[in-house]
């Protein structure tokens, strides 16, 4: 019994021992593999991508975290990630390959986006800027007559309550509008070159984050000639909403009517 007890325990003690062994062997292999810089091996827009998985992961990330990338809204750095963390985890070469390309076509396709993007806001600054220019005596015009109105149904009819309630309502609406657009346009005055979508005041810098994610799908979805109507009816709405606070509606500067 004691015998077979011992030749019980070195059976064990061999299968153990050839267990760490095979573990230690798989390890290593797997290392080997890993470090081979021929199995890692692709070509993405005439750059070689060749190393250990390790090596070229770097490469990636170093790519992803490249200045020109670093304003992508986060619904659109969160799907790179994703892609990029896909990527990462792959430990077969052939779908290393695979997903690593996936991941640098979505990272260049937001880079083409981007300058898309940019490209088409300028263009849309320079007509509202123009349009600006055009509309100002339209808004001071709409702002008089308005006045007017009110003023003589002051002096000729109280009589009429509705009637009069409506021509306040016509003056305050145009007196904002007109003070909302004079903000506006200062604001554009000030925007000279491209420089205002490259490297963009607070006010811009604000606008261009909330529509890129918005602007990105009709991209995607190949709807470029629809990117500059959107923004331009976007970007109106947007400076309106923020000159609200800051104007004075009650102070106005006319520069076309003197006397109202």
């Amino acid at each position: 019994m004691r015998g077979k007890r011992i030749s019980i325990k070195l059976l064990f003690a061999r299968f153990l021992t050839f267990s760490i062994m095979f573990l230690i062997s798989y390890h290593i292999t797997a290392q080997n593999k890993e470090s081979s810089p021929n199995k890692y091996r692709f070509t993405y827009k005439s750059e070689l991508y060749k190393g250990t998985r390790l090596q070229i992961t770097a490469k990636l990330r170093a790519l992803k975290n490249d200045s020109k990338f670093v304003d992508i809204p986060d619904e659109i750095e969160q799907e790179l990630h994703t892609l990029f963390i896909q990527t990462k985890k792959q430990p077969i070469p052939k779908y290393y390959k695979k997903n690593a390309i996936i991941f640098l076509n979505a990272l260049y396709s937001y880079e083409d986006f981007a300058n898309i993007y940019e490209n088409a806001l300028y263009e849309v600054v320079k007509k509202v800027k123009k349009d600006m220019y055009v509309v100002d005596f339209k808004f001071e015009r709409q702002f008089t007559k308005a006045k007017v109105s009110l003023d003589r149904a002051l002096n000729e009819d109280f009589s009429n309550i509705e009637k009069f309630d409506q021509l306040k309502k016509d003056l305050i609406d145009s007196q904002t509008k007109l003070s909302c657009h004079r903000w506006m346009k200062k604001k554009f005055e000030k925007y000279k070159n491209i420089d205002i979508v490259k490297n963009p005041d607070e006010l811009m810098k604000a606008f261009k984050k909330a529509e890129a994610v918005h602007v990105y799908r009709l991209y995607i979805k190949d709807n470029i000639h629809q990117i500059a109507s959107y923004l331009e009816n976007q970007i109106i709405d947007f400076y309106y909403k923020k000159s609200l606070p800051e104007i004075n509606s009650e102070i106005l500067d006319l520069q076309y009517i003197t006397k109202i």
